[in-house]
Order: structure tokens, then C-alpha cells, then sequence
């Protein structure tokens, strides 16, 4: 069920319900809109900033979220100040059933790309720092 989507509103409601304690979440100040299924993209949003509160762990950090638009698609950026990701699990996170924490299904990341490539988007990642990059059309 696809529908223009603000995509600030929507990080808003997810940081809101997270409550972030030590972590400063930021979120541009202008709005984006996307054609997507908003409850698909919020279970995207929470569980990649869930992560990232994670890789950030008891510390105080910061996660900003960046968007832009280009020609046909939105791009979106979520930045942590996590220590990042090991070289060996990079290329892997994706991957069902693959998890490095004690409590994880490693399903997480694995639904999020299937939701990003049902809405005709790409997800990738990198680090330094670690940045989940979500691509999504217009």
C-alpha cells in the first residue's frame, strides 16, 4: 500500500517512541516525500536505528540522518558514531540467520533489504563512519 510519505515524520514518530538516553539523533530540518507503504518503512527506519543505538551501546553518541533527492530517487543516509562494522562481517550482514549479537535472529537486516527491494529501492553499508544508505525511487 504505497503513499506519498513524509520521511521526516516518520523518523520523528520512530525517534520519539525510541527514547534515545546518552544518543543525539538527528534529523534535517526540510522535509522529503516518497511513495512508499509507511508502516514497511518505519519497521526500516526503526530497525536501523535500533542498530545503530546498539553499535553506539552505553556510550553517549550521535546518529544523524541525512536525506536528499536526485533525479528519480530519494537517498537516505543513517550515520552512526558506533564503532563500526568488522571487515570480516561487512559483506555478510545481509545474509539471513547472520547476526553478531548475543540475543539477535538475524533477520533484522535481512527484512529490511527485502522491504527496500519491494519498494524498488537498494540498501547498502559502509564505515568510517558507518553509514546504512537507503535508495528509494521517487
Amino acid at each position: 500500500q504505497k503513499n506519498q510519505m513524509s520521511v521526516k515524520s516518520c523518523l520523528t514518530n520512530i525517534v520519539n517512541e525510541l527514547q534515545p538516553n546518552k544518543i543525539n539523533i538527528k534529523i534535517p530540518d526540510n522535509d522529503i516525500t516518497v511513495l512508499a507503504d509507511e508502516s514497511k518503512l518505519e519497521i526500516v527506519f526503526s530497525n536501523l536505528l535500533k542498530n545503530a543505538m546498539d553499535a553506539i551501546g552505553d556510550n553517549s553518541g550521535n546518529i544523524e540522518i541525512k536525506y536528499h533527492d536526485e533525479e528519480n530517487y530519494v537517498v537516505i543516509d543513517i550515520i552512526d558514531s558506533g564503532s563500526g562494522i568488522s571487515e570480516d562481517d561487512i559483506n555478510k550482514i545481509f545474509e539471513p540467520l547472520y547476526t553478531t549479537k548475543q540475543t539477535g535472529t538475524g533477520l533484522g537486516l535481512v527484512s529490511c533489504k527485502n522491504i527496500i527491494e519491494q519498494h524498488g529501492g537498494k540498501i547498502s553499508v559502509k564505515n568510517n563512519p558507518t553509514t546504512f544508505t537507503i535508495t528509494l525511487p521517487k
